[in-house]
């Protein structure tokens, strides 16, 4: 019988990029099909490698479900690895082959809608500022999505609300600032000169909700619950401030969105926060991680212009 660690080493020779790169597909993309796209290959070619890495690793990595391929625990186990060991190689390639006096490394940013309104762009400037050369790219989305993307070495950091700690495992997360859900109107909206302004009074008016299954959602919803409006009408669900902010400009609905969301509007009087006591919904805002990450030049010197630009903004 072969010691533990030759079997290890053994097993480790015979995992090929493509194993590692169709299990990240099938991570990312929930379904045999949608993975053989992404990768430009069959399905069956996507079952086949998935099959062979199964009996390499000697556990079952997918399974079916109702809603596609889920992968199991151990499964899930090894993307982690595996994402962020094909991200780690996608860095050692393009340090060797870029040309550093043309371009430069880029880093990968994922950001929540609040904080790619708010804080994300004021960094950035400030980042510009100090390294003209340097690359960005900004990835908008849930929270779940991200730390998704981030697990898999698609992203270089987040930017967003906590996650639920238990989805935490590998992850670090540094608090930036505390952060509430407003309800924002257009100006002369009915609600924004009524005095005293009950909670209830929200349920007259559609309303703009933050999509289900969200972190903020659940927010949203355990207030509107405490104050007694627990049936909005004829809500509408979207993550998507642009949309969010063009509909209730145009409209008498009101806007459940994270303050720094709409901070530039409400302060030039474009929206008007109606005077609730919202204290409840707050969450602090701040960076995630991979715990095993080692941050290179570029991305140290964007989390210093974050955390310089979370400072000033408290």
């Amino acid at each position: 019988m072969q010691p533990p660690v030759l079997k290890s080493m053994a097993t480790t020779d015979r995992i090929k990029l493509r194993h590692l790169r169709s299990l990240v597909a099938i991570s990312e993309h929930g379904a045999l099909v949608r993975a053989a796209e992404a990768l430009a290959i069959t399905q069956p070619a996507v079952s086949k490698t998935v099959a062979e890495l199964e009996e390499i690793v000697g556990q079952k990595l997918c399974e079916r479900s109702p809603r596609g391929v889920e992968l199991t625990d151990a499964g899930r186990l090894l993307v982690r690895y595996a994402g962020s060991s094909l991200r780690t190689l996608r860095e050692g390639l393009d340090s060797i082959t870029r040309d550093r006096s043309i371009e430069a490394p880029v880093v990968l940013i994922g950001a929540a809608p609040n904080v790619a309104a708010g804080v994300l762009p004021k960094a950035l400037n400030l980042f510009g500022q100090r390294n003209p050369q340097a690359r960005v790219r900004v990835r908008t989305g849930t929270n779940a999505q991200l730390i998704s993307e981030l697990r898999r070495g698609g992203l270089d950091l987040v930017l967003g609300r906590l996650v639920d700690p238990s989805g935490m495992q590998g992850l670090n997360f540094e608090p930036l600032y505390t952060e509430v859900l407003i309800f924002a109107v257009r100006r002369g909206h009915p609600l924004a000169q009524q005095r005293p302004l009950s909670p209830r009074a929200l349920s007259s008016f559609r309303m703009v909700l933050p999509d289900l299954g969200t972190r903020i959602r659940e927010a949203a919803d355990r207030f509107l619950l405490t104050e007694g409006v627990d049936d909005p009408l004829n809500a509408i669900e979207t993550f998507d401030t642009s949309f969010g902010r063009n509909y209730v400009l145009q409209s008498d609905a009101v806007w459940c969105v994270p303050e720094g969301a709409v901070e530039s509007d409400l302060r030039e009087g474009v929206l008007y926060r109606l005077p609730l006591d919202t204290h409840t919904t707050e969450g602090p805002v701040g960076l995630t991680l991979r715990a095993d990450m080692v941050p290179s030049g570029a991305l140290q010197q964007v989390l210093a212009a974050i955390r310089d630009s979370a400072v000033a903004r408290t």
